[in-house]
């Protein structure tokens, strides 16, 4: 895992730190001087415990295993609150219930440092700060280990914790939202963030309204439409919906339309269409059209 744009917006926020601004203007043209130019990083001497621990854990993920280990468990004994070790180890296991264990204590640190004044004063939009990002990272994670554990209404609660702390949804969980409130019968909760976010144009957003208007009217026009409309934007996903074998893994990146944005959709969803009753009977007269 690549984390070399984390390393250098931790120079950068370390950087703008140390520099004493009279004013926004002084900002501003400090930041212009850096355009074209690589971040210098700090010596070790120049970093609190705490930064040199966040470094180890970026040196973590270019290293082999035992190495790697090495340096979490030096970032552990200079800060014990290290929220980024607790996600690098989540991240290496494959078991959901052993990650959920790490994500939970980065997420429970980070509670208890982005709580009180510092919640008041930025609820709504943590993912505009830097230093909130590991702990955003661990709340999504933990979702999906919950998820995946069986516990979906805590996964739902998890995701609905991530909207109130940060409500541009910059980590996109709006579509697994919502896609788990459909599957939940949480019609009210749906409708609230469907006026809240709307109707993208991407193939997770198209699909979902699709379903939920099948689910709680029936074959109407008004559905049939909707499922075309997301037929017609994507038609890799009927086919991956249909299909009996699932997606085992969700693909690197997706495009507009293309084959991997329909894996990425099948991956969460297919369960979901399939324990619907007429769902798939209903997609399949639309994906013979298309």
């Amino acid at each position: 895992m690549d984390k070399s744009h984390d390393k250098m917006m931790s120079d950068l926020q370390r950087l703008l730190a140390a520099q004493d601004f009279k004013s926004d203007a002084d900002m501003r043209k400090f930041m212009d001087g850096l355009i074209g130019k690589e971040v210098p990083s700090f010596s070790k001497d120049m970093l609190s415990d705490q930064q040199q621990a966040q470094d180890l854990v970026f040196e973590a993920y270019e290293l082999p295993p035992a190495k790697a280990k090495q340096r979490i468990e030096m970032a552990l004994q200079l800060d014990r609150n290290c929220i980024e070790a607790y996600e690098f180890l989540a991240s290496k296991e494959s078991v959901a219930e052993i990650a959920a264990v790490f994500y939970e204590k980065g997420i429970a640190i980070g509670r208890t440092i982005f709580g009180g004044k510092y919640l008041k004063e930025h609820k709504g939009s943590f993912w505009g700060f830097h230093e909130t990002r590991p702990f955003m990272r661990c709340l999504q994670h933990y979702s999906d280990c919950l998820y995946v554990m069986g516990d979906v209404e805590e996964c739902v609660a998890i995701l609905e914790e991530m909207i109130v702390l940060n409500k541009n949804d910059n980590q996109g969980v709006r579509d697994q939202l919502m896609l788990y409130l459909i599957e939940l019968n949480e019609r009210k909760k749906f409708l609230k963030y469907a006026n809240m976010f709307g109707e993208s144009e991407m193939a997770f957003s198209l699909f979902n309204h699709a379903l939920f208007a099948f689910k709680t009217e029936g074959e109407t026009d008004a559905a049939n439409k909707k499922l075309q409309k997301a037929v017609k934007q994507n038609k890799f996903v009927a086919a991956g919906l249909l299909s009996k074998k699932g997606v085992e893994n969700l693909p690197g990146h997706h495009g507009f339309g293309d084959k991997n944005e329909a894996d990425y959709y099948v991956y969460f969803a297919q369960h979901i269409w399939m324990e619907t009753d007429g769902a798939l009977a209903w997609l399949k007269k639309y994906a013979v059209k298309s």
